[in-house]
C-alpha cells in the first residue's frame, strides 16, 4: 500500500488566521509543564478561554477528576469536555488542519515523544490526537514522524517557516536529514518550500524552537519576528541568525520577504517570553500581557499588523505569552475564493 501523501490529493496546510468553527484548548494537569506553576496557569488559560469564548465557541478537554473545578473556574460560556488529558499546550499534541480549494477538511495526527523526550510522556498522550479528531468527526493521515504542532508555521501559499533545532533535534527524529524533512513537510503540508531557521526562545525546556513563539506569518510574505536590540540578551545571537536567514528568501509574490521586527519585554526571564504568541479568532488577535513596560507598545504594534481585527490583551505572564500554543482554531470548511 503506497505511502500516503497529502499533497497529491489536493490538500494543504490551513494558515492561522482562516476562520474558525470553533477554539479547542486543555486543561492543564502536569505541574512541570507549565512555566508559571499550575494553579497560576489553570488561571491564565481559564482568562484566555473566556476571552475567546467572547468571540467564537470554545470547548475545553477536561479530566473527568477536575472537572468540576474547571467548570466553575471557566464559566457558562466555555464548553467542558470530560476527557483524558495530560498537557495543556494542545497545539503541540493535535494534528494538523488540511483543507482543499472546495474546503473539504482533513488532518494529520503526528507522533509525540515529550518535546524529545523533555517531558514525561502520559497514557493520555497516546491517540489524543486521534481521538481529537474523532470528537470533530473529521478523517484523518498519520504522520510518520514525531513532530508538534507548534513547530511548523504556514502562509497557506506553499512557504513553511522551521527550526533546525526542533526538526533536527537527534531526540526527536534521529534518522532524517534536512532533504527528508522538506520532503515530509511537502507531503503532508502541501508546500513547495521550506525556510529553514536556527534557534528559537533560550532557556524552555521543551518548544524553545518552535516558530509558533517567535516567528509568524501575519500574511503571505510578511513575517513577524522576536528581535532583541540588546546584544546582551539571551535571544539576541539567534534571532540575528534567523533574521540573516529569512532576508535571503523571496516572497510568493517576487519581492524579498517582509519582515517586521517585533519589540521584546524588558524583564529577562529564565525561560523567554515573546509577544508573538498572540492568538487569532473571530475578529479580534489575543494577545499576551507580560507586566512589562513594553506591554502596550507591543499591543499597539499588533493591532497595525491586523488592522481589520480588534486587538485584546490578556495575561499571559504565567505561560511566556505562550497563547497560540494554548488554543487550536478548527477551521470552517470554505472554498477558497
Amino acid at each position: 500500500m503506497p505511502e500516503p501523501n497529502p499533497s497529491f490529493d489536493g490538500y494543504f496546510s490551513v494558515p492561522d488566521w482562516a476562520p474558525h468553527r470553533r477554539t479547542w484548548m486543555s486543561w492543564p494537569t502536569d505541574p512541570t509543564e507549565m512555566p508559571g506553576g499550575l494553579l497560576e496557569s489553570r488561571v491564565a488559560f481559564a482568562n484566555v478561554a473566556r476571552t475567546i469564548a467572547r468571540h467564537e465557541p470554545v470547548r475545553m478537554i477536561v479530566p473527568s477528576d477536575v472537572a468540576r473545578e474547571a467548570a466553575l473556574t471557566l464559566g457558562p460560556k466555555v464548553e467542558v469536555l470530560e476527557r483524558p488529558s495530560a498537557h495543556g499546550w494542545i497545539r503541540d499534541l493535535a494534528p494538523t488542519f488540511l483543507t482543499t480549494d472546495d474546503g473539504h477538511i482533513k488532518t494529520v495526527a503526528w507522533k509525540f515523544n515529550g518535546w524529545g523526550g523533555r517531558h514525561i510522556v502520559h497514557d493520555e498522550d497516546h491517540g489524543f490526537a486521534e481521538e481529537l479528531v474523532r470528537l470533530m468527526g473529521l478523517p484523518h493521515y498519520r504522520g510518520p514522524i514525531v513532530l508538534e504542532g507548534g513547530a511548523v508555521q504556514t502562509d497557506g501559499l506553499g512557504t513553511a517557516v522551521v527550526t533546525e533545532q526542533t526538526l533536527m533535534s537527534p531526540n526527536r527524529n534521529p534518522l532524517i536529514g534536512h532533504a527528508e524533512a522538506e520532503e515530509m513537510l511537502m507531503r503532508f503540508f502541501g508546500i513547495v518550500r521550506v525556510i529553514w531557521l536556527g534557534e528559537g526562545l533560550t532557556g524552555l525546556k521543551g518548544g524553545g524552537g518552535h516558530v509558533g513563539r517567535f516567528c509568524r506569518f501575519i500574511r503571505p510574505g510578511l513575517l513577524a519576528i522576536h528581535s532583541p536590540q540588546d546584544p546582551e540578551h539571551p535571544d539576541f545571537r539567534a534571532m540575528q541568525d534567523n533574521l540573516d536567514r529569512l532576508r535571503k528568501w523571496k516572497s510568493p509574490f517576487g519581492g524579498e520577504i517582509e519582515v517586521i521586527e517585533m519589540v521584546v519585554p524588558d524583564a529577562i526571564t529564565p525561560a523567554s517570553a515573546s509577544y508573538l504568541g498572540f492568538y487569532l479568532a473571530k475578529g479580534v488577535v489575543i494577545v499576551p500581557r507580560l507586566d512589562d513596560p513594553q506591554d502596550d507598545a507591543a499591543l499597539a504594534r499588533i493591532a497595525e499588523l491586523f488592522p481589520d481585527r480588534t486587538a485584546v490583551q490578556v495575561d499571559g505572564t504565567a505561560v511566556g505569552g505562550a497563547l497560540h500554543h494554548m488554543a487550536l482554531g478548527e477551521p470552517e470548511p470554505a472554498p477558497l475564493g
